[in-house]
């Protein structure tokens, strides 16, 4: 899997910018503010059709009309072209040339890793963080869990609006209310199977990419805590009294929790910093090895200001290994100093200034 090359027009501080990505480690060196993180924001998006950051009207340059990010990628030796254009109404998705109109369809059409500074943020955020990296993560591996997370969506949004209707009203037949839950109910045991699995394979790579990472023998899991677990629909039915109070649904996948566990103690209480990063590291290479294992290609890995915290030693070891997987990788940094020089030769070289990109260095 990989990128060829990614024109942008209109978007964020790039009016018009094309750049040629080698098959390989990609650094894009340049200060901060300089606009390293819009281009991998740009990849993002035209991988999952969203902004990590921001609403898509954002992304448009400032006095522009619209934002276009075009790619040609190689994805099992085929070559087709990726494109998403942005204007105030909405967003377009096309896949050579011909619209995508449902976003289920588009998303996975690149597998993207990334890793953000924002990404810490589901060891100590909140649980929606947590839920939000893993169905974006899971999402674009497995269009079958998207859709049916996407259908979930739309009961639960049926069902809360129900809820509240019923409770305005002291409306005491709950005949529509039954149909509806016992549709989530249906719903929420696929999802909740969908992301045991997930889960449970993250695991199998989990412990041997941190001890990679880490240097360490602690015992590192991700661990999944649905709030509900079984008996689905006897249990949404259980919570009437307290949902027509709430006038929302209280349980459900969408009020479902994850945890990282280390030496089994919760990390938001105990991990360092630095020990955070190699989590959220150890957990992105995990997921790495499920998308080969399902598609037999590595995915892009988008790095974004991932040396920080890291010692001279994991940050060639970790380049090393992407190197081995044969990963096309894009890092943003504002300096190579402690990389090796026979990485640094072997990679392509971006220089980010002046709201341009420039390539400094090419092999191959």
């Amino acid at each position: 899997m990989k990128i060829n090359n990614l024109e942008l027009y209109n978007f964020r501080n790039y009016s018009k910018q094309e750049i040629v990505f080698g098959k390989g480690v990609n650094f894009l060196i340049g200060e901060n503010g300089s606009g390293k993180t819009n281009l991998l924001e740009a990849i993002y998006f035209l991988s999952l059709a969203k902004s990590y950051k921001t609403n898509e009207v954002n992304l448009i340059k400032y006095n522009s009309r619209f934002s276009r990010i075009q790619s040609n990628v190689t994805v099992n030796d085929k070559l087709q072209k990726l494109k998403v254009i942005i204007t105030e109404k909405g967003k377009k998705t096309l896949i050579n040339d011909v619209e995508v109109k449902k976003l289920s369809n588009y998303i996975g059409a690149i597998n993207v890793i990334s890793f953000l500074p924002e990404d810490l943020t589901i060891i100590k955020g909140s649980p929606k963080d947590r839920r939000y990296f893993i169905d974006l993560m899971y999402g674009q591996i497995d269009r079958q869990y998207l859709k049916e997370l996407t259908n979930y969506k739309i009961l639960l949004k049926q069902r809360n609006e129900l809820l509240k209707k019923l409770s305005d009203s002291n409306i005491q037949d709950f005949t529509l209310l039954d149909v509806i839950t016992e549709q989530l109910a249906d719903s929420a045991d696929l999802i909740v199977n969908f992301r045991r699995n997930f889960i449970s394979n993250a695991n199998g790579y989990l412990k041997k990419m941190y001890r990679f990472l880490s240097d360490n023998n602690k015992s590192f899991v991700f661990e999944y805590k649905p709030s509900i677990e079984k008996d689905f629909e006897s249990q949404f039915k259980s919570k009437y009294k307290n949902d027509l109070y709430l006038k929302t649904t209280s349980y459900g996948p969408h009020r479902d929790d994850y945890d990282f566990v280390i030496e089994n103690v919760l990390a938001k209480d105990n991990a360092s910093q630095g020990e955070q990063r190699i989590m959220v590291l150890a957990l992105i290479l995990a997921i790495s090895e499920i998308v080969y294992e399902k598609y037999n290609e590595r995915p892009i890995f988008l790095l974004d200001d991932v040396f920080s915290e890291l010692d001279s030693v994991r940050q060639n070891k970790l380049i090393k290994y992407l190197t081995e997987l044969e990963a096309q990788t894009i890092i943003t940094t504002t300096g190579l100093e402690n990389i090796e020089k026979t990485i640094i030769t072997q990679s392509k070289v971006f220089k980010v200034q002046n709201n341009t990109i420039r390539e400094e260095s090419q092999n191959g």
